[in-house]
C-alpha cells in the first residue's frame, strides 16, 4: 500500500490519480494487479471530489477526472432510482470504489449473441453492493454488469470508476427485447467542467 493513500480518514482523489499515473508504465497486467492491491482498503475523501459531483434529477452522470493512455478515471453521480443500462466493458479492466452512498451491482452472462442480426439473449447472475469499504472489480468471467441506485439504498451515491485501458464505446443489451446495441460513451464534465450534457442510452426504447 502506498503511503501516500489513506486508508482511515479518507485520501485525497488526487493521491489516487498520482499514485496510478505513477503504474502508468507497466504492462496492462501489471498494472491491473498493482491497482488491485492498491485499492484494498483505500477510502477516498469526499470532500476532494466536489469539483465533480454533477447529480441529474432525470440521469446518472460520467465525470472524466484523468486519462491517459494506460487508464482513465471518472466520478459517477446517482440519484436514488437511477440506474445504468446493462453493459460491457470493451473487455477492459474496472475497479469501482463508492464515496457517498452505496450501489448495487447486478452481474450478466451473456448466453447467446449473434453479431449479424444484434440479438442476444442475457441470465442474471451475481448481485453485492459496492459500498465504501467494500469496492468492486469488474468480474472478467462475466463482464456484463448494471449498476442501480436503488430507493432502498437510502440516498443519493457517488461512485469512482477506473478503465485499463479507456475505451470509448461499449456494448449495451435490453433483455426484454433480446437485443444489443453499440453506443458512444460521453462525458458530463470534464476536470470539473460541464462540456456536452446528454443521456445515457436506453436499448430498449425503439430508436
Amino acid at each position: 500500500m502506498s503511503r501516500t493513500l489513506d486508508t482511515r480518514t479518507g485520501s485525497a482523489v488526487g493521491d489516487l490519480v498520482r499514485e496510478l499515473e505513477r503504474l502508468s508504465d507497466r504492462t496492462p497486467m501489471q498494472f491491473a494487479d498493482a491497482v488491485d492491491e492498491l485499492l484494498r482498503g483505500v477510502r477516498l475523501d469526499p470532500a476532494s471530489l466536489a469539483r465533480y459531483a454533477f447529480f441529474s434529477e432525470r440521469h446518472y452522470t460520467r465525470n472524466l477526472i484523468f486519462k491517459n493512455a494506460m487508464f482513465e478515471m471518472l466520478t459517477l453521480c446517482w440519484w436514488p432510482g437511477q440506474k445504468s443500462s446493462i453493459h460491457n466493458h470493451r473487455d477492459q479492466r474496472c475497479w469501482m470504489l463508492v464515496s457517498e452512498g452505496a450501489l448495487e451491482n447486478q452481474n450478466y452472462r451473456v448466453t447467446r449473441r449473434d453479431p449479424a442480426t444484434k440479438t442476444c439473449e442475457i441470465e442474471e447472475t451475481s448481485r453485492c453492493l459496492i459500498k465504501r469499504d467494500q469496492p468492486l472489480a469488474v468480474d472478467m468471467d462475466e463482464p456484463v454488469h448494471q449498476i442501480r441506485n436503488g430507493e432502498e439504498l437510502g440516498g443519493r451515491a457517488m461512485s469512482i470508476h477506473i478503465y485499463s485501458r479507456p475505451f470509448d464505446t461499449c456494448e449495451v443489451y435490453c433483455p426484454e427485447r433480446k437485443i444489443y446495441k453499440d453506443i458512444q460513451l460521453t462525458y458530463w464534465s470534464v476536470d470539473g467542467k460541464v462540456v456536452a450534457p446528454g443521456a445515457p442510452v436506453d436499448p430498449c426504447q425503439p430508436t
